[in-house]
């Protein structure tokens, strides 16, 4: 879960080890964790230098995260806030400027789609992705992703939060995710795109108004593509992933945790959807729902649902 906020993986466990509890010495740690203490050394540097930290005398201590936490989450968003400006300005640049060989504009829905499916098609080794509304149609299919993720050419895709309060989106993206997509959600994803390769990047905008039609800006050349993958890693980096693999029919009713629904269901709560919302997307009753996460609050000892995300991400639920 830390990793939204930039840490690597051995910092988040790090400091959720240390999260209420005592403090402790690198070596321990290491014991602690079975790590290698050159490892955790390296982590507990990264986590003084965020502010997450404090040694004294050789012993790690945790600043309480209600503090720390949220002064990183602000570091972030400034981060990607002037990433946003960079991009606009760029783009207002391109757009307004002289014809430039690096950038082609498409206009309209068929021909954008047309230029995404022909763009997709020469992935050869990974795709980077944004998702979000509005779209041409209610019913969104994407066959060529299938086709490549089968060949095995790797997806990574942003989705926005309203992404799923259309009927039977997380059935939708359960198909890539089953087909290997590594798919996260997130608030305000900025428009929609996707990065080929980290060498060519398709941008896609909806008309000013009903009567305008879609557009597209087709950019190649590394100096363009590196800021929209700085873009995209800064977005991916603070989304919350989505777990949607396939549960029994039964799978709710089983006290063993966590099961496929456990991590669907706190997968969608982690990314802001309230409980009726995720009730709807998995085909529940609202009262299921809440009925599985008193559960899982019972089994594992939470008093609240925030301590309840802590024990999902300290035990790598998530």
């Amino acid at each position: 879960m830390l990793s939204a906020f930039g840490l690597s993986e051995t910092a988040g466990r790090v400091y959720l080890n240390l999260v209420g509890a005592a403090p402790g010495t690198v070596p321990d740690l290491a014991d602690a964790l079975t790590v290698d203490p050159v490892d955790v050394a390296a982590a507990v540097t990264e986590l003084t230098q965020a502010g997450l930290v404090r040694v004294v005398d050789g012993l790690v201590d945790a600043a309480p995260p209600e503090l720390a936490i949220d002064a990183l989450l602000m570091q972030r968003m400034r981060q990607l806030q002037e990433a946003r400006i960079s991009l606009g300005e760029w783009l207002r640049q391109r757009v307004a400027g002289p014809a430039d060989q690096g950038v082609a504009m498409v206009v309209g829905a068929a021909a954008i789609t047309q230029t995404f499916d022909q763009f997709l098609r020469g992935a050869q080794d990974e795709v980077l992705g944004f998702d979000r509304p509005p779209y041409a149609s209610d019913y969104y299919d994407n066959p060529t992703e299938l086709d490549l993720l089968g060949r095995g050419v790797k997806f990574r895709v942003v989705y926005d939060r309203r992404v799923l309060e259309r009927p039977h989106a997380i059935d939708q993206i359960g198909r890539f995710v089953a087909a290997g997509e590594q798919a996260r959600i997130a608030a305000g994803v900025p428009g929609k795109l996707a990065v080929a390769d980290r060498r060519r990047a398709l941008l896609s905008f909806p008309g000013r108004d009903e009567t305008a039609e879609p557009w597209a800006l087709m950019v190649q050349g590394a100096t363009w593509v590196d800021v929209l993958v700085a873009l995209f890693s800064e977005v991916w980096d603070r989304a919350t992933p989505l777990r949607l693999a396939p549960a029994a029919v039964d799978d709710v009713d089983r006290w063993t945790v966590p099961t496929a629904v456990d991590r669907r269901i706190l997968s969608l709560l982690m990314s802001g959807l309230p409980d009726k919302a995720v009730a709807n997307q998995l085909g529940m009753s609202l009262r299921t729902v809440q009925r599985r996460l008193r559960q899982l609050m019972d089994v594992t000892g939470s008093a609240t649902r925030m301590q309840l995300g802590w024990y999902a991400a300290r035990n790598d639920w998530l």
